[in-house]
């Protein structure tokens, strides 16, 4: 338990594992330990002084099983499993974090033997009213927990074949033990923390300390840059100071890498090609009698898939799909697509539909008949709250409705002119709505819209103000249920490596023999830089986590130009290593445009310091570097004095308060700028034994309280020297 202590005493800690606390961990501790601590050739990390060895048939393979498992749960559901590389990446990371936390929380629960009886098993934790989030998990049903189906799913389970018992202790009992025995631990931990008397009269002191000032700040950032000059020698003069500071220390090993890129075009060739492909999948669409199926398995673009839940790992096969009927003159497609969209029959496919590098198909799955009313409005927005302004535009409403009852000509105009409803007042709306009974309008306009003759001219109030609304025609219409399955025209193999060879021809050749910004500026190609890539998150800006430009800059040399190498079917990209760094104390090539920034704050200061010169008064001061003085009052617990967001300035607080009363303070050189103070009173905090600390001691408890659960994870790892690899043994050649 002597964790607790360091929780206490690191309570500034950057959380590395957020949210993980509660994961589940279904394989025991001494299990998982012996993967751990097997044997094997490439350690993927390394954890309590041990290496973590590669071992596929447990990392690799749990990953795989649990893709499969989700696979399997959404084709039993009629769904379709699509992953990309960022969700691919989430299960790895879900199945790497548990594991480790199992072996966190294992080694803590073999040394605090906490137990979890039968009763507690049964009364709460299984059938009880909130039972355990793996109970929970395993019998939610569209999103809704059925208490009342745990028993009898459970009694099912026992009688489903001869390794049912087994099954269910590894399944249930196993898994709901272990997660009440972390839940335990963690409470422990939380309740463990307290709160002397001493740190209550510190927290009471820093409140009740105050003082009373004056002072003139002048930020950096009201300086340009281009005023201070920094030379190399100023950098190598700063890094040599610093280099060793914590904020420093390079934790991992990173590069800095500029890089270009080169666009390839599809050939008409190519898109000739795509074409043909598609009159083919024109045929399968219009003869397929699944068409969410189809579309989720042959369109480059599926309908909702924006939409999904970022906590599943799946697109619905039904939600590929419009859940809208189509209606003509949108803009989503051109007026002949449109039309041809009106005269077809349930069945057809339209297309193939061609607009620059983008083919759609388009089918009528389905005929649906709305009734529906298309009404035309002005809106004058009112609000009831202001009685006198509420009148005026009640009387304005009435004005327009007299003019437009004489002459309806002028309707068009008007709702241009005057209606303040942006949905309907954009060229070519004119004012209109067609709708059906089901949309989300408040009621008063809906029954308007169907209640009412056509022809009727009325105003109608609702809680947006005065619609002035003239009611244009109601009836069925029939509208398109349609299904899109579209293609990108992508460059083929022949034209990708005509484009390589240009590429090397041109770009990558003139790099290599005048440099590489050289060859970018006369080629007209803009270079990009990608500072700071970690081995353990290595994207290189907008090109993404390509393994191979990765490889290549973690294993060459500064200045080395790598090979043209394709990030996508469009886009060919050529990377030099800038700087690299690696373990340990930073190199200055390395760290010198990350130092940068602090010596021009150096710079700055020394600016503002010369021309305050031997100024000692505030107001000379503050005229100096034309900055004006204010008055505000402050305590000894404040970070920064108010008014001033985004600075921590712990040393202008601490001279403020080791500065006498009357006197002012010199020139302090603060993280964001330069400060002058006259300190004009102070008062000090009063404590003794009879001092009620209570509220200070409360305050104290909540704040280390609920902070715990985050920092139990991270401290535990900390004491483990956990380590993460896998991205190094992927990258790093030995």
């Amino acid at each position: 338990m002597a964790v607790i202590g360091q929780i206490r005493e690191r309570s500034t800690l950057l959380v590395i594992f957020v949210g993980l606390g509660l994961l589940l961990f279904i394989v025991p501790f001494d299990r998982v330990a012996g993967f751990f601590y097997g044997t094997g050739e490439q350690p993927i990390g390394s954890i309590y002084g041990s290496d973590m060895m590669d071992s596929k048939w447990y990392y690799n393979r749990r990953v795989e099983n649990k893709i499969n498992n989700l696979r399997n749960q959404y084709r039993n559901a009629g769904q379709v499993l699509i992953l990309d590389e960022q969700q691919n990446e989430q299960i790895k990371n879900s199945v790497w974090s548990q594991m480790i936390i199992d072996t966190l929380y294992g080694k803590q629960l073999a040394e605090v033997p906490l137990q979890v009886g039968d009763k507690e098993m049964n009364q709460i934790l299984i059938y009880g009213d909130n039972p355990s989030k793996i109970i929970q998990e395993m019998f939610t049903y569209n999103g809704k927990f059925e208490k009342d189906s745990v028993k009898q799913g459970l009694d099912k389970y026992l009688v489903s074949g001869k390794n049912a018992k087994a099954m269910l202790y590894y399944n249930v009992d196993l898994p709901v033990k272990k997660e009440r025995k972390i839940e335990k631990y963690n409470k422990m931990a939380k309740y463990g923390v307290y709160v002397t008397r001493q740190d209550a009269e510190r927290k009471f002191i820093e409140k009740n300390t105050k003082a009373s000032i004056r002072y003139a700040y002048k930020e950096f950032s009201t300086i340009p840059d281009t005023v201070v000059e920094v030379s190399d020698t100023d950098l190598k003069k700063y890094y040599d100071a610093h280099k060793n500071e914590t904020k420093w220390e390079q934790e991992s090993e990173s590069r800095t890498i500029d890089y270009v890129t080169i666009k390839v075009a599809p050939s008409e060739e190519d898109k000739q090609k795509a074409i043909a492909s598609m009159e083919k999948k024109k045929i399968a669409f219009a003869k397929t009698t699944n068409d969410s199926l189809f579309v989720a398995n042959n369109a480059a673009t599926k309908i909702n898939a924006n939409q999904q839940n970022q906590n599943q790992y799946q697109i619905n096969a039904i939600d590929v799909l419009p859940t809208e009927p189509y209606k003509p003159g949108s803009g989503k497609f051109s007026v002949t697509t449109d039309e041809a969209i009106t005269d077809a029959k349930k069945g057809d496919v339209i297309g193939p539909i061609v607009e620059g590098n983008k083919i759609e198909l388009i089918k009528v799955r389905d005929i649906v008949t709305k009734n529906e009313v298309t009404v035309r409005h002005i809106l004058v927005k009112a609000d009831e709250a202001d009685e006198i302004e509420f009148k005026k535009k009640k009387a304005f409403a009435d004005s327009l409705l007299r003019v437009l009852k004489a002459d309806r000509s002028k309707f068009k105009d008007f709702v241009y002119k005057y209606s303040e409803d942006p949905g309907s007042n954009q060229p070519g709306k004119d004012g209109e709505y067609t709708f059906d009974k089901d949309i989300n309008f408040v009621q008063e306009y809906k029954d308007f819209g169907f209640n009412k003759s056509v022809g009727a001219l009325e105003i109608v109030k609702t809680s947006f103000g005065f619609h002035i609304m003239e009611n244009l025609k109601r009836g069925d219409n029939e509208y398109k249920m349609i299904a899109i399955v579209d293609a990108d025209v992508k460059p083929s193999k022949i034209t990708k490596d005509l484009a390589y060879t240009e590429t090397v021809d041109s770009f990558y050749k003139l790099a290599k023999e005048k440099g590489f910004e050289t060859a970018a500026k006369e080629l007209n190609k803009e270079v990009k830089t990608a500072e700071n890539v970690r081995i353990e998150n290595p994207f290189i800006g907008d090109l993404g986590k390509n393994m191979p430009l990765v490889k290549w800059n973690f294993n060459h040399k500064v200045g080395t130009i790598s090979d043209p190498e394709f990030i996508n079917d469009e886009t060919l990209a050529i990377t030099v290593l800038k700087s690299e760094e690696h373990e340990g104390v930073p190199t200055f090539e390395g760290i010198k445009e990350l130092m940068k920034p602090y010596v021009v704050k150096e710079k700055k200061a020394e600016l503002l310091l010369g021309k305050i010169g031997g100024a000692t008064s505030l107001e000379d001061m503050s005229k100096a570097i034309d900055a004006p003085t204010q008055p505000v009052d402050i305590d000894l617990s404040m970070n920064n004095l108010p008014g001033l967001a985004g600075a921590i300035e712990p040393e202008v607080i601490g001279t403020i308060f080791a500065t006498e009363a009357g006197e002012t303070t010199k020139p302090i050189i603060g993280n964001n700028g330069v400060y002058v103070v006259e300190v004009v009173g102070k008062t000090p905090a009063v404590v003794d034994e009879s001092t009620d600390l209570s509220v200070e001691k409360g305050t104290l408890i909540s704040e280390l309280r609920e902070n715990v659960e985050s920092k139990l994870i991270e401290s535990l790892a900390k004491q483990a020297d956990f380590k993460d690899w896998r991205m190094k043994q992927q990258i790093i050649k030995k």
